[in-house]
């Protein structure tokens, strides 16, 4: 007999049929891989970019097929351009004068503003309107309902057949947009040159606008210039008897003037007045001399008084007579003639030098009588011309003011006959035959690529921002566990289906892949006959859990020995149902509760299915699993499992589902945790290993099983694990 609730009673726990401890497998407890040691931030980035290719390749086309629909869409636009050209001599400098460089360019920016004004562009399109409807501005604004706007765009065309714009106001401001959006208003290179251009889809009414543009930016500015000049003829034409009057009577008093003071000789007024300067002239040198003389006199008088030497006096009178006796006297002192000759010389001297001091002075009284003669002949011609020096300028300004006056109405008549704006067109806009937009063909490349570059962009970030696992070394280096392996992807998982690919299929990629994994999981039987029980959980429902746990149990079938499926898990209740279906001859009257709970022996609470060579037990729908794990001695029923099962497989509950996952582990040899490969967040499989592998020492170890695998897309990742195992086709 198998086991039953006597014998557990009765027999003492060291009695009891023991199991020989085992080691768990070596890749359980391996040191964990290092995620991708071996590729650069490159090499991932290119691995990322050729596994979304078919992505990117789609975002290529889509930009290029919305780009080239974007250069459809747009009108082809022609650009027709006028060219004025500035006046070069300023307008009040002299003829032929070169404005200052920068007078040309304040010029250029005072037109170019002029040009794109309110004032301008709403003329323009008031001689628009004339032109194409043949009608006043007024009446294009009074029937807004009837006519549409001429400058408006294909899609500003189509947003007001949408939304109609009832005001005038709002239609004349959508038109005065869409002609400033059209004009281009610039200086050519550093000319006096500007160009006025206009884009439109019609070539012919582009070179239209450009010329009206220009024609009535110039005829605006010859009105107001004439309009100008007229009001400084009408100022000019009022101010001209004023001055007439003013010059005949400052005439008038001139000629008064004139003919009671006489006529005056300007060249005798002239001569009297240089000869009045040479005379004072003269008399300044002959005071001169008479000064000298009088000092050498009175020095030579001085010299007596004081009985200086006849040397001395000789020296001072400047006599070389005397000199010559002054020497004899002192070779011979004695000589009385010799003395008297000296005398005579000296009083000769001083009589000589007298006299020329009266010459200087008659001549001095001479001259200054001549100089009051010719002072009071110059007064009078002084006084006589004063009158005439203040008369005369103001008949000169009154007569060049005047004759100004005349000059500038002579010109001011020729200009309002003949006006000019300054600015005259150089050239005028011809109908353009090539296109100033870009065709389609152009606006494709770039589409292609700025969508390709945010196809780029999305991908490197949706892979950045990507927190499920993937790869083994990936959910190692996340979990902080073994991973043991994956699971391919199955088309349809029911029992049939399941039973032929494990067991039925024994080449193909899902059956070795489940068969590895119970092999690296589970002791060899053919080496010693110990048994194992694996735990199977994962952290949410849609994990892969219960195929998981069926498709291990089918593999441990070809190890030989028995195989028990342990159901403790009520969420996937549907492929388990199936199996009952198919392959269960009589369905047991009791579940796990009452085999735990010893009020049933193990034969009592299994469902054998002979036809997969699986005994089966499942927990009552009734039952709370909570209070029997924690209740009951685990190993009373591990120790009976091992020696009856060579592999006993538990389905366990979800690890988010409660603590129930947590107190199974003691239950099992090993813990192999579900993770559904590119669904699972590794956020929520950290949180359950971590309460499953709360205490190392009492648990099991735990290793991580990533399901459902898309090994094509897992190949483009390049991982190097063990799916590239199982893309390898066999012999």
């Amino acid at each position: 007999m198998e086991g039953s609730i006597i014998s557990r009673k009765q027999l003492p726990r060291a009695t009891e049929m023991h199991v020989t401890a085992h080691e768990t497998k070596s890749r359980m407890r391996r040191p964990l891989r290092e995620q991708m040691d071996a590729q650069s931030s490159v090499h991932q980035l290119l691995i990322t970019i050729t596994r979304r290719k078919r992505f990117l390749l789609a975002m290529v086309v889509l930009g290029g097929v919305l780009a080239g629909l974007a250069g459809f869409a747009v009108p082809v636009g022609f650009e027709a351009s006028t060219q004025v050209i500035l006046d070069a001599p300023s307008r009040n400098g002299p003829a032929g004068a070169v404005p200052a460089p920068e007078m040309l360019d304040a010029s250029i920016d005072d037109n170019i503003t002029m040009l794109l004004s309110q004032g301008n562009l709403r003329r323009v399109m008031a001689e628009l309107r004339k032109t194409e409807f043949g009608g006043t501005a007024e009446q294009a604004d009074a029937g807004t309902g009837s006519s549409r706007p001429i400058l408006r765009s294909f899609a500003d065309g189509l947003l007001a057949g949408i939304w109609p714009q009832g005001k005038p106001e709002a239609a004349d401001a959508a038109e005065l947009k869409a002609l400033r959006k059209g004009m281009r208003v610039g200086q050519e290179l550093r000319s006096r040159v500007i160009s006025i251009g206009f884009t439109d889809p019609d070539p012919t009414r582009a070179a239209m606008v450009a010329n009206t543009f220009a024609r009535l930016y110039i005829d605006d500015l010859a009105k107001r210039r004439q309009a100008a000049d007229r009001l400084e003829l009408t100022s000019i034409v009022a101010a001209l008897p004023g001055v007439q009057r003013d010059l005949a009577a400052a005439t008038d008093r001139l000629e008064k003037y004139r003919l009671s003071h006489g006529a005056v000789d300007q060249g005798a007024a002239d001569n009297a007045a240089k000869e009045t300067a040479e005379l004072s002239q003269q008399i300044s040198l002959s005071k001169a001399d008479l000064s000298a003389t009088e000092s050498r006199l009175q020095h030579i008088q001085e010299l007596r008084k004081e009985g200086a030497s006849v040397a001395s006096l000789a020296q001072a009178i400047r006599s070389p007579a005397l000199a010559d006796l002054a020497a004899r006297q002192a070779n011979d002192t004695a000589d009385k003639n010799l003395s008297d000759a000296i005398n005579r010389e000296i009083e000769q001297e001083t009589a000589r030098l007298a006299a020329e001091a009266s010459i200087y002075r008659a001549q001095i009284a001479a001259l200054e009588s001549r100089k009051n003669v010719l002072d009071a002949v110059v007064a009078d011609t002084a006084g006589r011309l004063s009158g005439l020096r203040a008369l005369e300028p103001q008949v000169s300004i009154l007569t060049e003011r005047y004759n100004q006056l005349l000059t500038q109405q002579q010109d001011l008549i020729r200009r309002i006959a003949t006006p000019s704006a300054g600015v005259s067109v150089l050239s005028a806009a011809w109908p353009p035959t090539v296109p100033k937009t870009l065709s389609p063909i152009f606006l494709i490349p770039p589409g292609m690529v700025v969508f390709g570059l945010l196809g780029g962009v999305f991908v490197v970030v949706r892979n950045r921002l990507d927190q499920t696992l993937r790869g083994e070394a990936e959910a190692e280096a996340a979990l902080g566990v073994p991973c043991l392996g994956l699971i391919p992807q199955a088309a349809t998982m029911h029992a049939k289906r399941l039973k032929q690919l494990v067991l039925g299929q024994q080449k193909s990629r899902y059956s070795r892949a489940v068969t590895s994994l119970l092999v690296a999981a589970a002791p060899k039987q053919a080496r010693d006959r110990s048994s194992h029980i694996i735990l199977v959980t994962s952290s949410v429902q849609d994990d892969g859990k219960t195929e998981l746990a069926w498709s291990l149990a089918l593999a441990a079938t070809r190890l030989g020995g028995r195989v028990l499926f342990l159901d403790l898990d009520r969420t996937g209740a549907r492929l388990t149902n199936e199996f009952l279906d198919e392959f269960t001859a009589l369905k047991p009257h009791n579940f796990f509760g009452d085999y735990v709970s010893e009020r049933c022996a193990l034969h009592d609470a299994i469902a054998g299915m002979p036809e997969i060579g699986i005994d089966f037990m499942a927990l009552a729908p009734s039952e709370d699993l909570l209070a029997l794990l924690s209740t009951v001695d685990s190993s009373l029923f591990t120790d009976e499992l091992h020696s009856i099962y060579s592999v006993v497989i538990i389905n366990g509950p979800l690890g988010l589902g409660g603590p129930e996952a947590g107190l199974l582990t003691g239950w099992a040899d090993a813990v192999l945790f579900a993770i559904r490969w590119g669904r699972t967040r590794r956020s929520i499989a950290r949180g359950v290993l971590e309460t499953l592998a709360s205490d190392a020492s009492d648990s099991a170890p735990v290793g991580s099983v990533l399901t459902q695998v898309n090994l094509k897309k897992h190949a483009g990742y390049q991982f190097g694990d063990s799916a590239d195992l199982l893309l390898e086709e066999t012999s």
